[in-house]
């Protein structure tokens, strides 16, 4: 019996270390927890940049926005209608010539286009005024909403400027609908126009 017992205690360590190694074993290779997708994987065979687990509560999409699916810019996107919607589309004045063709078919022609409907007060002397009309038009050439002045000037005589100011807003009303080639119309429909009025033709205009 003496002799039975260290081998017994000899078995019984034996299992044990067995048991260990067994559950060591079982602790490796083990899928993710429950409930994750996204597994990270080891990076390729002498990769020098280990794939990182994405940042908590983010899911991992490749190819999507960055490396994780958010964070990174986003590439700017160009309006597809440069010069429309972005500074003045176009300038009047007394001087400037009224549109000789049927149909508008580009930004520059919308100004001459209102010259054709705008008769603007006399001015004598030194008096001069200036003011710009902001408007959109449909694919059709009708008005898309109602004309708004953004802009005058205010060291005018303030009668001459309220009758400047009624006069550009009656050469747009007037003027509408205007007559818009088809692919002109669906390209501006709904954009706004910037038009600058002038009382007197600027030093720098010449006819047009």
């Amino acid at each position: 019996m003496s002799r039975a017992l260290p081998v017994l205690v000899v078995l019984a360590c034996v299992g044990m270390v067995g048991a260990a190694a067994a559950q060591g074993t079982l602790d490796l290779g083990l899928p993710p927890p429950s409930g994750s997708q996204n597994p990270v994987l080891p990076p390729p065979s002498g990769s020098q940049n280990p794939v990182l687990p994405p940042p908590s509560g983010q899911r991992y999409q490749p190819g999507v926005g960055g490396r994780f699916g958010s964070g990174a810019p986003r590439p700017a996107v160009p309006s597809p209608y440069p010069g429309v919607d972005q500074g003045l589309s176009g300038s009047v004045s007394p001087i400037t010539r009224g549109l000789e063709g049927d149909a508008v078919d580009r930004v520059s022609e919308i100004g001459p286009a209102l010259r054709r409907c705008w008769n603007p007060p006399e001015m004598a002397g030194n008096d001069g005024a200036m003011a710009t009309v902001r408007f959109s038009l449909r694919r059709d050439g009708t008005i898309f909403g109602q004309p708004r002045v953004t802009w005058e000037t205010r060291r005018s005589n303030p009668d001459l400027q309220a009758a400047f100011t009624t006069s550009i807003l009656a050469a747009v009303r007037n003027c509408t609908p205007m007559r818009l080639s088809p692919r002109f119309g669906a390209s501006i429909a709904g954009r706004p126009f910037t038009i600058r009025f002038h009382g007197r033709a600027p030093s720098n205009e010449r006819p047009t």
